[in-house]
């Protein structure tokens, strides 16, 4: 009789270590995350070097790189860190090129940088409209598009945009970030559409009601805090690390027949439908 022990992971060869390391690993791998200083950024540039690939953070602040990079802590031949603007395409451009002559290749893009500023429609500055979109919506567009001319010429390819619950839903007061993280679940799919056929895929993670320092004013205010809590299932805010897991399975080979796919990560806000004033 098979030992049942050695099937399940009791001791001896464990079928789960075998199966994370031949479809879950990101060994071999190189992925360059926009916005990795910040608080999600950082979590899935984490996740990524725990599952074998070599990380390049992108931001705008070397300080706070060089801080991210101290944070990990990770085997430094496989982390680097390069300054960009990816509302400036031109940068992104020589990005994606720096990023070549250094590693040869470039396997996953996550484009998690993003910005948010808080109005009323009817009183909604427009240079900060401006600016939410050009980072958000435009910056995700600029890297997607350099990112996926590389992958084109190897066949293959892994990009995860990050969207959010505003994608689906209305929230005051966040008129321009809504737009972006909508426009970008419709770009996600286009471009889903235009590259399979290049084995690209092109998938969107939307966290919920997460808790980072973008949104600490948030959780500052009581009221609020208690309100949107109330509409969540799970009865807590997410944690950076929750998006861990679904980050390594959309850049592994595990999602190789999923794309266009947008997963929210929000404690079972949307299957709720709950809503609450931001």
């Amino acid at each position: 009789m098979v030992d049942g022990r050695r099937m399940l992971g009791g001791g001896g060869i464990r079928i789960c270590d075998r199966m994370e390391k031949s479809i879950f690993s990101l060994e071999n791998k190189v992925a360059i995350i926009t916005g990795a200083a910040g608080d999600l950024g950082s979590a899935i540039s984490k996740a990524y070097l725990e599952a074998g690939a070599t990380v390049v953070l992108a931001g705008r602040d070397q300080n706070r790189l060089d801080r991210a990079i101290q944070e990990l802590g990770g085997p430094s031949d496989r982390i680097a860190s390069c300054v960009v603007d990816v509302a400036d395409a031109k940068q992104v451009n020589a990005t994606i090129d720096g990023v070549l002559r250094k590693f040869g290749q470039v396997d996953i893009l996550v484009t998690a940088a993003g910005i948010q500023h808080r109005f009323p429609s009817l009183t909604f500055d427009h240079e900060a409209w401006n600016e939410v979109l050009e980072v958000n919506l435009n910056g995700t567009f600029y890297c997607a598009q350099a990112a996926a001319r590389h992958m084109i010429s190897r066949n293959k390819g892994r990009i995860i945009m990050i969207t959010s619950l505003t994608a689906e839903i209305g929230i005051p007061n966040i008129s321009a970030y809504a737009a972006s993280r909508g426009g970008i679940r419709q770009l996600c799919k286009t471009m889903a559409v235009e590259w399979a056929e290049h084995g690209i895929t092109v998938n969107c993670i939307g966290p919920g009601r997460f808790r980072t320092r973008m949104t600490e004013d948030l959780f500052a205010d009581a009221s609020k805090r208690a309100r949107f809590l109330d509409v969540i299932p799970m009865r807590r805010a997410g944690a950076p690390d929750d998006l861990a897991g679904v980050s390594v399975f959309l850049a592994s080979d595990a999602s190789s027949y999923i794309t266009g796919q947008s997963i929210y990560v929000d404690g079972g806000w949307l299957a709720g439908c709950g809503n609450v004033l931001g």
